[in-house]
């Protein structure tokens, strides 16, 4: 074989035993060639294994194509709570799968074109693992124990390394690593081993794995029904079209609803702004947004952002548009002034910013949406922007609540002073 370091045995009268030897020596070789491959954790990821010199040089030499390493590389088990890296036992299979491209049986096969064929002409990809991965999301885990269980009927890692779904979550990011060894070194581990389970250790673990997606689809149940509830709550006050939107006119204890929905939903899961520890960036902020609610007391008295509502106008609404390129990030406000045939739109432009700091109130990290308004324009009317009063309120607030088409902005001096915005698709 091309491969120098996975011999194939001929024919000499040699005994098993002799056999055996020649397969561990090349074994041992193959784990040194590892070590000098993978990275510090001991993992090898597909570019790196492109580049050690026997695939290089078959691939160079036109014995191996692009193709057939793509397929080996499919195939092959990779390392539990990853969909790209092997391990030095992955990287054994590979070397085993990679050997039987190219030895084959004279009398059953012949290879064309690195494709092996046998004797009735039908193709068999030796890229095949020998080892098959098992998927059984709907069988009972007794079923999957015996699937993927050893000769003594016990399961570790490596025979985990089989079990399919297993895999997928990993590949998917349902399941990290990290919460699958918290879960593995919780289960009891078979009499006798440090770290191979019996059947009754892999039902326990398979039943912690199931009840995390079963936490996970209650979490998303409950986020989804409190944003429900806020949502249909500000919807069914904006829709009174005796009173200003966006809450300019709600009451005391309507804003106390407000505050209190809020409070709960900021604690949920689905928050990015906890979820994510505080990482937030400019790509999940741009775009357009509605604004449906604020307890705002300045937007109250001023009757709107602007304080440009005109005797018998009233406010008719708010879009924030935030854009950022790798130089600059725009703001612009698009308020809606109804008055009749005289109806106008008053349009603040300027920069924003993020910044971190720590919360006033809890010392926890805390991001805010900085805005420094340049112009405010109506009709025919341009002025400056920096030192118009009324926009105050918006010009420094903190992220409490952000989803995909959602977000909450709190007063950074002022914790009851909340902007609901919601994302224009």
């Amino acid at each position: 074989s091309k491969n120098g370091l996975a011999q194939a045995s001929a024919d000499d009268g040699s005994n098993a035993i002799e056999e055996s030897d020649v397969e561990a020596k090349d074994e041992q070789e193959l784990e040194l060639t590892f070590k000098t491959i993978c990275d510090d954790a001991a993992l090898l990821s597909k570019a790196a294994l492109k580049e050690w010199n026997e695939i290089k040089d078959l691939i160079g030499d036109g014995m191996l194509g692009e193709d057939e390493f793509d397929k080996l590389w499919e195939c092959t088990t990779k390392y539990p709570g990853s969909s790209d890296q092997l391990d030095v036992e992955g990287f054994l299979s590979f070397n085993v799968e990679l050997d039987d491209l190219f030895v084959f049986d004279d009398d059953d096969t012949t290879n064309i074109g690195g494709v092996s064929k046998d004797a009735a002409g039908q193709e068999n990809n030796g890229a095949e693992a020998t080892k098959k991965l098992f998927y059984g999301e709907d069988l009972p885990p007794g079923v999957i124990f015996s699937e993927l269980a050893d000769g003594k009927s016990l399961v570790g890692m490596a025979e985990l390394k089989r079990w399919g779904d297993l895999q997928v979550m990993f590949s998917d990011g349902e399941l990290l690593p990290s919460e699958f060894q918290d879960m593995y070194d919780k289960v009891p581990k078979a009499p006798g081993t440090s770290d191979k389970m019996n059947e009754d250790g892999f039902v326990q673990l398979y039943e912690a794995i199931d009840g995390l997606f079963e936490n996970d689809e209650d979490e998303a149940r409950r986020s989804a029904a409190l944003k429900a509830d806020l949502l249909g709550y500000v919807y069914n006050m904006n829709s009174n079209k005796d009173v200003m939107p966006c809450g300019l006119e709600s009451v005391e204890s309507e804003m106390q609803t407000v505050l209190e929905l809020v409070a709960t939903l900021e604690t949920e899961p689905c928050n990015i702004v906890t979820s994510s520890g505080g990482e937030i960036s400019q790509k999940d902020i741009v775009g357009d947004w509605e604004l449906l609610y604020t307890t705002s007391a300045t937007m109250k008295f001023n009757k709107g952002l602007s304080g440009l509502v005109p005797p018998g106008g009233k406010f008719g609404g708010l879009t924030q548009k935030l854009t950022a390129t790798k130089y600059l990030a725009d703001v612009e406000y698009i308020e809606q002034i109804d008055a009749g045939p005289s109806s106008f739109e008053v349009r603040v432009t300027g920069d924003w910013e993020l910044k971190n700091s720590a919360s006033l109130f809890t010392g926890t990290r805390s991001v805010a949406l900085s805005v420094e308004p340049d112009k405010v324009a109506y009709g025919l009317t341009t002025t400056k922007g920096d030192h118009w009063k009324s926009l105050g309120p918006m010009n420094l607030l903190s992220f409490s609540y952000l989803d995909e088409d959602i977000r909450i902005m709190r007063g950074t001096t002022a914790l009851d002073n909340v902007f609901i915005f919601k994302k224009i698709q």
